[in-house]
């Protein structure tokens, strides 16, 4: 009997690393989703999604204030370029000033330029000199971290329907991103006569699911988000909307919880909103191998550039050979 009782230990202790393992990797919890289709709702409940949507006090767009904001100019631009930075990243904000962000790049186009920063204590000074030489800085007083992003976005996206509403169309991208503003024109169509629809927002649409295994730095438990997938969504890292797409979009968002991952959350808005997601591949998600100019020739933003010397040779090439 006492061989019995100890055999039957033995299996147990064998089995409780795999048992571990399964629920590790997520396996069990995908059992327990509830489908996408039947059963999408957002938010869960009034409390539930504010407390586990890893933006706490900043839910229901209860925003920190501006600590720098931009000069509004007179005339209305047809593209502003919103670019999420972050305070440590001088070099990449100074090239993107000399390339795809410059706002003399076209004489018959208006571009606008706005870096949005979060905080970073004792680096302040520093983007307060950067903001008084430039004038493109619009920062919040908020901890300037990765699941901060949709409270970053949002700012941006705040500031221009509250006080920048006159431009036709609106860039949001990372400042790790290549981007060719011929390109962008050639998409959204030159002049004031665009080809695009009124309610524009496009870029490179996902449809994914959510990731359950705990070691995944985009784990997401039940509580938080029960359903199997996401609702379709555009990466944030480069999108477009029209004028009237933001308005809209920022009008639903102020009665959505925040979600921690902003593109997810912008794919949640947008369904609630009613707005079509327009996929466009040339909104490169997985950087293109560089092969030279022609290799660049249709691309409109592509991301994996952190190497802001990289971006701006790349960039100079493209343009000398007359695609940036």
């Amino acid at each position: 009997m006492q061989n019995k009782h100890l055999k039957l230990l033995l299996r147990c202790l064998l089995a409780l690393p795999l048992i571990l393992l399964v629920d590790y990797c997520g396996l069990l919890t995908h059992l327990h989703e509830l489908d996408f289709e039947r059963h999408f709702h957002y938010p869960l409940q009034d409390d539930q999604a504010a407390a586990t949507s890893g933006v706490g006090e900043y839910s229901y767009l209860r925003l920190p204030a501006f600590t720098s904001e931009v000069q509004v100019g007179q005339e209305p631009p047809r593209l502003t370029l919103l670019i999420k930075s972050a305070v440590r990243n001088v070099r990449r904000r100074e090239a993107i000033r000399r390339t795809w962000g410059y706002e003399g790049r076209f004489s018959d186009v208006h571009l606008r330029r706005v870096f949005v920063l979060g905080s970073a204590g004792e680096s302040e000074k520093d983007v307060a000199w950067e903001s008084r030489e430039h004038g493109d800085i619009l920062q919040a007083n908020f901890v300037d971290a990765y699941f901060n992003n949709t409270l970053k976005t949002m700012l941006g996206m705040r500031w221009a329907t509250e006080q920048f509403n006159r431009s036709d169309f609106y860039l949001f991208v990372d400042d790790d991103y290549y981007v060719s503003a011929k390109n962008v024109l050639r998409f959204l169509g030159r002049g004031r006569q665009s080809h695009q629809p009124d309610m524009l927002f496009a870029g490179h649409v996902f449809q994914t699911s959510p990731l359950r295994h705990k070691f995944s730095k985009w784990y997401v438990s039940l509580a938080e988000y029960p359903f199997d997938r996401w609702p379709p969504y555009i990466t944030a890292g480069a999108f477009m909307l029209s004028r009237q797409a933001l308005l809209r979009l920022y009008a639903t968002s102020v009665h959505t919880p925040l979600f921690r991952f902003d593109d997810v959350y912008l794919g949640i808005v947008a369904l609630k909103a009613g707005i079509p997601l327009q996929h466009c591949e040339d909104f490169r998600f997985y950087r293109p191998k560089y092969k030279g100019p022609d290799s660049y020739s249709a691309v409109i933003a592509s991301h994996e550039f952190a190497d802001s010397a990289e971006m701006e040779r790349v960039w100079n090439e493209c343009r000398s050979a007359n695609y940036a």
